[in-house]
């Protein structure tokens, strides 16, 4: 199989979207994380909610499709034995490190200089504290995706895996948001955005969306959509996609009157207001996925150094931005200014430190094997 780097490139372009959204929750934006530094208000939160809204919408759906897209050619090449072998390696290990060191030492560093206890950190990891899967609740929910279809694939002939399916048109595409998104509306009416799964964090009023994205990988490897998708497909449905943030957005948040009563009613709960959320974020979502493999096709599939060393660190990059986002944020902690301004002064320098502490990690040993 060729090496799609445009694939590569998208991996990296997401991948910092991560660290940016958690940065930008640091400062102000909607959303839980592990270091909230202020409350973001108006006008400021605007940029904010539009840019958390619009990732919400896409960028883990991208990461599932993407991921099971790889997996069924990995795994026809490997076979089941070693297939699964190296997915519990590569998913599992770092899971394991994650909860039982990278965790507990971001949350100590909080304990330390925010709330300023008086511990040192072997005597935290003594009191079992801090332990939390974090993000790597998609690594998990990626492993047990991968379980359940090498389950169901004992039960598939070949026949079935045969047929081939066309791409589909934009009345087709817009339907299956339209019901992802009324799928999930009816979820958050008893488990409202900002519900997680205790351990396992997993974060159901999203989860519709992983699941049928991941449905959606394996068909698009055995179907070739993701190169069926051509440039100017890709810029027509980013075009969408920029209406939906830039107008479509700004009205629900002025007809659902979001800055007088907050954004409980486009939480959940059965409003019109979360209906609408809802179908925004599928339509914005399948928009920008789309606009997005097209155009990174067509203006971003080659690699140089710099990009190749980015690619082969991005996994690590997410395993260990949370340590790196509240390190770098309790040390400008002090530095006064407007919760935005402040956000883009430390985007660069976040995203600089997260993939430079990333090659260094790699380069030890039996790194690579694992990350």
């Amino acid at each position: 199989m060729k090496r799609l780097l445009f694939v590569d490139n998208l991996r990296i372009f997401l991948t910092a979207l991560v660290v940016l959204h958690h940065l930008s929750l640091t400062y102000g934006a909607p959303g839980s994380w592990y270091y909230n530094e202020t409350e973001a208000g108006l006008p400021e939160i605007v940029p904010m909610i539009l840019f958390v809204a619009s990732n919400q919408s896409f960028f883990m759906g991208m990461f599932f499709l993407i991921s099971a897209f790889f997996m069924v050619p990995s795994l026809e090449r490997k076979g089941t034995s070693r297939f699964l072998k190296e997915r519990l390696l590569r998913l599992g290990i770092p899971m394991l490190i994650f909860y039982f060191l990278i965790s507990p030492l971001t949350i100590f560093l909080l304990v330390k200089f925010i709330r300023g206890e008086q511990t040192s950190f072997f005597q935290f990891m003594a009191e079992s504290r801090g332990q939390n899967i974090g993000p790597m609740w998609f690594v998990l929910a990626l492993l047990l995706f991968s379980l359940i279809y090498l389950l169901m694939q004992r039960f598939r002939s070949p026949e079935q895996q045969r047929r081939p399916l066309p791409l589909p048109g934009v009345v087709p595409v817009l339907l299956f948001a339209l019901l992802t998104g009324i799928g999930q509306y009816l979820i958050r009416i008893r488990l409202p955005v900002g519900w997680s799964m205790p351990l396992t964090n997993f974060q159901f009023p999203f989860f519709l969306q992983y699941i049928l994205w991941f449905i959606i990988g394996v068909v698009a490897w055995r179907n070739q959509w993701m190169t069926a998708i051509t440039p100017r497909m890709g810029w027509r449905w980013f075009a969408l996609a920029q209406i939906m943030i830039f107008v479509g957005m700004p009205l629900l948040l002025f007809l659902g009157n979001i800055f007088e009563t907050g954004t409980e009613p486009v939480a959940g709960g059965g409003t019109w207001q979360s209906l609408g959320y809802a179908v925004w974020e599928q339509i914005t979502g399948i928009s920008l996925m789309i606009g997005l493999f097209g155009i990174f096709q067509r203006r971003f599939n080659r690699q140089g150094k710099l990009l190749k060393h980015l690619s082969a660190s991005a996994y690590t990059v997410y395993i260990i931005h949370p340590l790196v986002l509240v390190a770098l944020c309790l040390l400008i902690r002090d530095l006064s200014m407007n919760p935005l301004l402040k956000f883009m002064v430390a985007a660069p320098f976040a995203l600089a430190a997260c993939f430079l502490t990333a090659w260094v990690i790699r380069r030890l040993p039996l790194a690579k094997k694992i990350l």
